[in-house]
């Protein structure tokens, strides 16, 4: 996976979203705002199960949203650096309205609307160590419960560079043994040449 950084800073990105978004009317619905994100492990398992230990044990509140990697093979570089070509970053969004109460029974416009704004704040968004994201995926949830599950996947590069080395590089204590720069220097002269 990448570094902890690049995940925090998609997460702190996910965490501002009505910052992004000004069309996104948080006070039309009850708990449109992300309530919870976090790394994706699967969590809508423990929602569906019934009142299980894995249930009781692992709750957040709804909508939340997920972050997961995928495409994680590596190339090297140099240096000790590490570049992920076709890095793609996944948000699940998970929400619940069961009635918007406009008289459309299990019509889930809102996690649409929460879409868009997941949308706004992450599309060319770009963290440090990669390029842009861009949406190229995003599937809709045709069978679902309670809960709606839509998943957006955003395409990157990712450079890692948390084994990098230095090139040539030389360890020493300045204060305990300076640097004492040798430079030694040469002159040749441009050959004589006579004229006649």
């Amino acid at each position: 996976m990448p570094t902890t950084a690049f995940f925090n800073a998609i997460k702190s990105q996910l965490q501002n979203i009505a910052s992004f978004d000004s069309s996104f009317d948080i006070s039309s619905f009850d708990n449109t705002m992300p309530q919870f994100v976090q790394l994706w492990n699967n969590q809508l398992a423990s929602l569906k199960a019934s009142d299980s230990e894995a249930n009781i044990l692992y709750s957040f509140s709804l909508p939340a949203l997920f972050i997961e990697f995928l495409n994680l093979e590596t190339e090297q570089l140099g240096n000790g650096n590490q570049i992920y070509p076709d890095l793609v970053v996944r948000i699940h969004i998970l929400h619940r309205l069961e009635d918007a109460g406009d008289g459309t029974l299990e019509q889930n416009l809102a996690v649409l609307g929460l879409r868009d704004a997941v949308q706004t704040a992450l599309q060319n968004f770009r963290p440090a160590g990669a390029s842009e994201f861009i949406r190229h995926k995003q599937q809709m949830d045709y069978n679902h419960n309670n809960v709606y599950h839509y998943t957006m996947d955003y395409e990157c590069t990712y450079v890692d560079t948390l084994t990098n080395q230095p090139v040539d590089g030389i360890t020493t204590n300045p204060a305990l043994q300076p640097i004492t720069p040798q430079i030694t220097s040469t002159y040749d002269p441009p050959p004589f040449i006579k004229q006649s």
